[in-house]
């Protein structure tokens, strides 16, 4: 009797946990992350009563008789199941799916949980708001960037920082450039100045004078003030090595008209010899002198004479247009400038200046510097320049393929300022088959540009050329060796890119220079794709369809919103539409995660049957998928927990039972002894 009362105390006593455990189950049933345990039963003890014997010569062998003492628990253990992914909207929110814990640190330890309920703190430390422990990261990711502390484990997700401006460095072009379209007409090459002259802010014409534009501030002309033009031709000659007997300089003055500017660009070359050049002389007597151009003389003038008096003798002369006297009255305390007429017209001025210190022996000699030059026009024969609202045009005579391009630079020692063109635009991209494209570009500062270019097919096959046409923004300068990426040739036998030709020299980069910054000429690389592959510019028959794809280029901006990817790194994405990636989320292995102590709170540590963590991240190494704004629910199931209590319930019912009954027999047998 007492076995069967011993056993069935056993019985209840499981079955008592047995309900504990499918109790705590479905308590939990809606805990973030819990895992369900379940129990398992193993016998007792058994006394044996009678060993096995073996079969003998003349009768069988028998088994063992025994006697169990009862039923105890031989083990408790969590079912380590996936839990449903629930999505919650809240980006920190994560959940694993798979295997993997995430790692948080108390202060001291590191501790392992399921459970991704995370936030942000005052000091930008990801952590779980309920217990404050911070989560860690694995990696340098965000480091370089500074949204990371180096040698930190903890994670930071910096709300407050903000991201400064980046340059575009890389512009990433593709598409087909048509190896066999041809325009019905050439187009001819336009280049316009990249800003407008203006009088009042109104366009200015042809016959302002440069004292009058807007451009202009005020202040003293030296001798040699003058506009230098340099550039080349359609041909791609340059402009000095082309005609080495034309003077790129333009001699100007505050008077100089901008027709003045359009004559000396367009006068056909050789029109005048270098004999019809007038010299303007001086002889002086004594104490006076006179002075002679074009074998015309004027009047007998004393040393001491005033500018207006020789003023009025010089412009009796012809071929002199007019006489702008200095500040000074007396002329050896000051200067003329004298602009000559006729076929020297707008181009050549005259500076005279008398010193008396050079009256020496009765002879003075008035020094002079006289500035004139053959009539030979900058463009000759092969563009045209004009002046359309307010721009100075240059137009090609000639349709086609063009090297053109053209600078102007305003040099004067003296005080007087004229605002030139930063570079000039092409305003029509000579060529039989162009294709434009354009892009917004960065600068330093994160001000947004318009980078306008076009792809012309070049005379030699399987070749074209890549020129910057306009970019907009105030433009300090556009050099001509950096606007034009040359001989970018194709495969010819199945149209590929190829590259550059070594021959020429060029590089596929633009160089851009911005006013904020005129010291520090901004790059910008072509990227056209890998050579002879297909995965940017190709050369195939059909349309041109080329585009500038993307920029690696951005504004400045604030930190707006965060996510986590699947691979566990946290990323954050800018006011400006960039992403960049902050932090990795540190997730821990376990050889055997069913061997991990609870510590409560939803948290684990290893113990001696869990193995130790493994650090890595997710999707590596076996690690689970990370869920952004999700969260891991309970894997209890609570229709099996039902069941588990009907079946604890009946066990412990029929242990019960056992008790009674045995407990029945007990009375009987003392009611025998009475």
């Amino acid at each position: 009797m007492s076995f069967a009362l011993s056993a069935g105390v056993t019985g209840l006593q499981a079955h008592q946990k047995m309900i504990d455990i499918s109790g705590n189950n479905l308590a939990n049933v809606n805990t973030t992350g819990y895992k369900s345990s379940r129990i398992t039963f193993a016998q007792m003890l058994t006394e044996t009563i009678k060993k096995a014997s073996q079969p003998t010569t003349t009768v069988g062998g028998t088994n063992p008789q025994q006697m169990g003492t009862g039923v105890m628990i031989s083990g408790i253990s969590p079912s380590m199941a996936q839990g449903n992914i629930v999505n919650t909207g809240n980006p920190l929110d994560l959940a694993v799916e798979g295997e993997g814990y995430f790692v948080l640190n108390d202060g001291s330890k590191n501790i392992y949980t399921r459970i991704g309920t995370f936030a942000v703190d005052a000091d930008s430390n990801l952590v779980d708001p309920g217990s404050g422990y911070v989560v860690q990261r694995i990696g340098s990711i965000g480091e370089a960037d500074g949204f990371q502390t180096p040698g930190d484990s903890n994670v930071k997700v910096p709300y407050d920082v903000a991201m400064p401006a980046n340059a575009t460095s890389t512009v990433r072009v593709s598409g087909n450039l048509s190896a066999d379209k041809t325009a019905l007409e050439a187009s001819t090459n336009v280049l316009a100045s990249n800003m407008t002259f203006t009088v009042g802010n109104s366009s200015a014409g042809a016959t302002a004078k440069l004292s009058e534009l807007d451009q202009y501030t005020a202040g003293t002309w030296d001798a040699g003030a003058d506009i230098t033009f340099t550039g080349y031709k359609p041909d791609g000659t340059a402009f000095a090595s082309a005609v080495p007997s034309v003077d790129t300089s333009m001699d100007v003055n505050a008077d100089t008209t901008i027709q003045s500017i359009l004559d000396f660009l367009n006068t056909s070359e050789g029109t005048a010899a270098v004999n019809e050049m007038q010299t303007l002389s001086s002889t002086a007597t004594g104490n006076t002198f006179t002075l002679s151009f074009g074998g015309e003389t004027t009047g007998s003038l004393n040393f001491n004479a005033t500018q207006g008096e020789i003023k009025t003798e010089l412009e009796l002369l012809s071929g002199i247009d007019q006489v702008t006297c200095g500040g000074a009255a007396n002329l050896s305390l000051g200067d003329i400038t004298i602009t000559f007429e006729g076929s020297l017209a707008g181009q050549d001025v005259a500076l005279l200046t008398v010193d008396n210190s050079l009256l020496v022996g009765g002879t003075v000699t008035p020094a002079e510097t006289t500035k004139g030059r053959a009539v030979q026009g900058m463009l000759g024969s092969e563009a045209t320049a004009t002046f359309d609202n307010g721009k100075l045009k240059i137009t090609d005579t000639a349709s086609g393929y063009s090297l053109s391009d053209i600078k102007m630079t305003f040099n004067n020692s003296g005080t007087g300022v004229l605002e030139m063109p930063a570079y000039f635009e092409v305003a029509a991209v000579g060529g039989d088959e162009v294709k434009n494209v354009n892009i917004t570009v960065y600068d330093s500062l994160g001000g947004t540009h318009v980078m306008a270019g076009a792809f012309v097919r070049t005379p030699t096959a399987n070749t074209w050329d890549m020129i910057l046409t306009s970019i907009s923004g105030d433009i300090n300068d556009i050099t001509f060796d950096n606007r034009r990426i040359r001989d970018i040739e194709f495969e010819a036998n199945n149209g590929p890119y190829k590259g550059l030709n070594a021959i020429t020299g060029d590089t596929s980069q633009f160089t851009v220079t911005f006013n904020h910054d005129p010291a520090n000429p901004q790059l910008i690389t072509l990227d056209m794709g890998t050579r002879g592959s297909f995965d940017g510019l190709t050369q195939f028959a059909g349309h041109s369809t080329a585009v500038a794809r993307e920029q690696d280029g951005y504004e400045a901006g604030s930190f707006s919103t965060v996510s986590v990817n699947n691979e566990g790194t946290v990323i954050g994405v800018f006011s400006n539409g960039i992403k960049k990636s902050l932090a990795t989320i540190r997730v821990a292995l376990f050889q055997n995660p069913s061997g991990l102590e609870s510590i409560g709170g939803g948290y684990f540590m290893p113990s001696a049957n869990s193995g130790e963590a493994v650090a890595t991240q997710a999707m590596v190494g076996g690690a689970g998928t990370i869920h952004g704004g999700a969260l891991e629910k309970s894997n209890v199931n609570v229709a099996n927990e039902f069941v588990n209590l009907i079946q604890a319930q009946n066990g412990f019912q029929a242990n019960a039972r056992t008790i009674r009954v045995a407990n029945e027999i007990l009375q009987e047998l003392t009611n025998l002894i009475r």
